[in-house]
């Protein structure tokens, strides 16, 4: 792309391009009032398009591919590309877009238009995370991606798309991510109550900081008991339930990411509670297991969370759910002075970001132990 200012003083933005039936090269161009780089790259994506009428769409391969068509090619291809617990989430991710953008949309008619409108409004109107939205426009691009890899498009509308993201007002507090001592007893109090298989379950994740998919995934030969003496858990897989009835669950041969295969070191309370899951469960191979011998469906346990915190103690607002053990666990191991390192060694997080947050936060005890120590200066 080359830029020519008028006399008038405005720009023309010009690209040129070979004709595919004669070989020569021909132009076309499009006039702002600016150079600016945003300009610039409003100007280039809008030369690509001039560019993409001009070599008239019977060069496309499927010109008239719906989305759904395009979808449901894409999707058994990115089966093959990732593991169960990723592509069966995106299924569910996706099915809102479909519907909202069209399933019988021409995939070489939207734009980034459309595309803009629809997930600014799951960020305004349906009040989704950044994240979640974000998330979503990645998975949409790697459709979109592949769509242009296979000829059906000539230009990615994804990549025109910029949300307007909501202003990070620092979001959800670091405290409500794990639980207070006091929070902690008392849930495992009522829960053991409730439903006391629901309630060692809670106390494992605690004291081992493993992902609830880990834990419920774990198999009885999981658990091993060293030359040493040391009772170690090892994690290499987390539970397969996506997409799943509940006699097809399975623990996969790889936990969330690569750094999740681990080693796990047991206290004498964590090996108590293995034990305890021998005698209650003889049979079958899953570690935890319901009382009809059926692996633990996290969806089962997260409702039991939201639908008992506030009998529990807890407000409303407080987030609760399984993950709420492991941020916990780690929020302990900084209380007690475990380097950042190490905790993130035993919890097997790949980016420490979430770890760091957790082990900077000053917990109430440790507050209350400063507290204490400043009388003594």
């Amino acid at each position: 792309m080359w830029i020519e200012k008028r006399a008038n003083g405005k720009y023309r933005y010009s690209e040129r391009y070979e004709d595919p039936y004669t070989g020569k090269l021909k132009r076309v161009s499009i006039t702002f009032d600016n150079k600016t780089r945003q300009t610039q790259k409003d100007a280039q994506y809008a030369l690509n398009n001039k560019i993409a009428d001009a070599m008239n769409q019977i060069q496309l391969k499927k010109p008239n591919i719906t989305l759904k068509q395009l979808y449901d090619e894409w999707y058994e291809v990115y089966k093959q590309q990732v593991a169960e617990g990723t592509y069966y989430p995106t299924k569910d991710m996706l099915k809102a877009p479909l519907k909202d953008i069209g399933h019988d949309a021409i995939v070489n008619k939207i734009d980034y238009v459309l595309l803009n409108k629809i997930l600014d409004g799951y960020v305004y109107e349906k009040e989704l995370s950044n994240s979640y939205v974000s998330t979503i426009k990645s998975k949409l691009n790697q459709m979109m991606k592949y769509a242009v890899r296979q000829g059906y498009i000539i230009n990615n509308p994804i990549e025109k798309v910029e949300i307007n993201f909501k202003r990070n007002t620092g979001g959800q507090k670091i405290k409500d991510k794990f639980l207070e001592d006091d929070e902690y007893k008392q849930l495992i109090a009522y829960t053991e109550k409730a439903n006391s298989r629901y309630a060692l379950l809670f106390q494992w994740l605690y004291l081992t900081g493993m992902r609830a998919g880990e834990g419920t995934a774990l198999q009885k030969s999981d658990v091993v008991q060293q030359e040493d003496g040391e009772w170690i858990a090892k994690v290499d897989g987390t539970m397969l339930a996506k997409g799943r009835k509940v006699h097809e669950m399975a623990k996969s041969n790889m936990p969330k990411t690569a750094a999740g295969v681990r080693d796990v070191i047991l206290s004498s309370k964590a090996v108590e509670i293995y034990q305890k899951q021998l005698e209650m469960n003889p049979e079958g191979s899953f570690l935890f297991q319901t009382s009809h011998g059926t692996p633990f469906q996290l969806q089962a346990v997260n409702s039991f969370l939201r639908n008992h915190k506030v009998r529990m103690g807890f407000s409303e607002d407080k987030p609760l759910s399984s993950h709420i053990f492991r941020h916990t666990h780690i929020s302990k191991l900084a209380e007690i002075g475990v380097p950042m390192y190490v905790i993130q060694d035993r919890v097997g997080h790949e980016d420490s970001k979430i770890t760091q947050q957790i082990y900077l936060h000053v917990t109430k005890k440790t507050k209350e132990k400063l507290a204490t120590n400043l009388e003594l200066l």
